[in-house]
């Protein structure tokens, strides 16, 4: 079996999945075309279709069809997928069919079988709502559990619930790295290029996801208020977008503007584009930057500073520092765009000196308490 992707514009693609003689296979293709309907991001599309690539492999090992789930001889559609989380975790072929033994060590990581299973009963979801299909009865609710509770809380009737599927496995919560302003200065001190220390700048400064600022445009920078616009677009031609439409606009120091008044006069030139971070040299001069281009700058830049970097530690440590600074996590959630608070908690990092000093606070206030009582009690 194998995915493929097919461009029906410029910088616009869609996902296939082909069985061992090429041929589309139907259900999925539909239901691939219903996420790009409703404007699923190119890259969580391609990964669904490798998910069910896998799947359909599994079934063609066992000899059944995706749609002969709940018509078994004797296994029922528990089963069947919670054998295929076993094959996921260690597939072992033996003449065509699949033995299940025992690992040491599992090929994949219970997140990614969670991300694999999650897109296999997302698909037969959909098949249930719009064919006849019998839905899978493979799902739990329960009462949803909010990081912030009203004062009347406990006495509403129709709290909200959540729906979580029987096969869902526990795993590690996997520490979230992020870089400090001094692990930032160092990365921006080696940059050789103003355009690269633009980057960075606006995702450490501003917070902004690397597809939000490689799909920056001229007009998206307010010089005259330090303010950065972000704007969602279709079909840029670099595959960026904004993530779940989050339109806004952030804050960065005149520093910032500054830089970017060197890169224009200095690298930019007149290049006729639209876009803010351009390549500078070379064939692609004056086209967008891919993000497998930037992904290859912040590589060599940690191999310089001596850790492993990535974009997306730009965000974190910004929100990281908002936190650190006495920013509510509201306000944080606001300026970096998430729609729940519960993310916008993922992103808060405080180091042990933070922690130590807000400890030192808190006992300082213990003592002087303390001692205000003794005085008064004497």
């Amino acid at each position: 079996m194998k995915v493929q992707r097919v461009e029906i514009a410029k910088n616009k693609y869609r996902y296939l999945l082909l069985d061992d003689s090429y041929n589309i296979i139907e259900p999925v293709r539909r239901y691939l075309k219903y996420l790009d309907n409703i404007s699923r991001s190119p890259n969580t599309i391609g990964n669904y279709a490798h998910h069910l690539k896998l799947y359909f492999e599994y079934l063609q090992g066992i000899n059944l069809e995706y749609d002969q789930i709940n018509s078994h001889s004797y296994k029922g559609p528990i089963d069947i997928l919670s054998e295929f989380i076993v094959w996921l975790q260690n597939p072992i072929y033996l003449k065509d069919k699949f033995v299940y033994m025992a690992s040491p060590q599992n090929i994949r990581s219970a997140k990614t079988v969670n991300l694999i299973i999650g897109a296999v009963l997302n698909f037969y979801d959909y098949l249930a709502r719009n064919e006849k299909f019998e839905r899978l009865d493979v799902y739990k609710e329960q009462r949803k559990n909010p990081l912030f509770k009203s004062f009347l809380y406990e006495l509403v009737d129709k709290q909200k619930t959540i729906r979580s599927n029987i096969f869902h496995l526990k795993s590690e919560d996997k520490e979230i790295k992020f870089i400090n302003r001094g692990e930032f200065e160092s990365l921006k001190s080696n940059c050789i290029l103003i355009r690269d220390k633009l980057l960075l700048s606006a995702m450490f400064e501003g917070g902004l996801r690397l597809g939000e600022a490689l799909g920056l445009h001229i007009e998206d920078i307010e010089v005259w208020d330090n303010k950065i616009n972000i704007v969602p677009r279709d079909d840029l031609e670099n595959g960026v977008r904004v993530k779940n439409q989050a339109k806004g606009y952030v804050y960065v120091p005149p520093y910032f503007m500054k830089l970017f008044s060197d890169y224009v006069i200095e690298e930019y030139g007149n290049t006729d584009s639209n876009y803010v971070f351009i390549n500078l040299r070379g064939k692609t001069k004056g086209e967008p930057l891919k993000p497998i281009t930037v992904h290859k700058l912040f590589d060599r830049l940690g191999k310089k500073i001596g850790k492993k970097v990535s974009p997306h530690m730009c965000r974190h440590g910004h929100a990281t520092e908002l936190s650190e600074s006495g920013w509510s996590i509201v306000d944080i959630k606001d300026n970096l765009r998430h729609k729940q608070i519960q993310t916008t908690t993922m992103y808060m990092h405080p180091s042990d000196k933070y922690k130590m000093e807000k400890y030192k606070e808190f006992q300082e206030r213990i003592k002087k308490t303390t001692d205000e009582n003794n005085r008064r009690n004497k």
